[in-house]
């Protein structure tokens, strides 16, 4: 999913959805700390330190899935992506999370719901 230069995928839509579950353990605390900032005072620049820290924590994690996970990124917000809908059908794509999430070691933060489907796609060959 990188480029040759090292770069880490363009976040389109499809990439963040793909990413939104790590991006919530993962930057969750400066994410909470930027929404108390705007909740507090309804100046924008109030709070571009708070912002800044979310967009480079994001940033960060998107350069680590991109490189240590770049087959199981790409799959997996490709298939986001391929969804036609207005609305995306991510349980088309249970296959390529549970894939993402093996590769960052995080299955079993799965959500309930998906357990079922998740479980059954990592015991299938990808």
């Amino acid at each position: 999913m990188a480029d040759k230069g090292g770069e880490p995928p363009v976040a389109t839509s499809a990439v963040l959805y793909a990413a939104a579950r790590e991006l919530s353990r993962v930057c969750g605390r400066v994410n909470a700390e930027f929404l108390a900032c705007k909740a507090k005072d309804g100046n924008p620049a109030a709070c571009l330190a708070e912002g800044e820290r979310v967009q480079r924590c994001s940033l960060n994690l998107i350069k680590e899935l991109s490189s240590k996970c770049p087959s199981e990124l790409s799959g997996y917000s490709s298939c986001i992506d391929r969804q036609s809908s207005e609305e995306y059908m991510f349980e088309r794509c249970r296959r390529e999370q549970a894939a993402l999430a093996r590769c960052r070691g995080t299955a079993a933060r799965v959500p309930a719901e998906a357990a079922p489907v998740v479980a059954a796609a990592a015991s299938k060959e990808l």
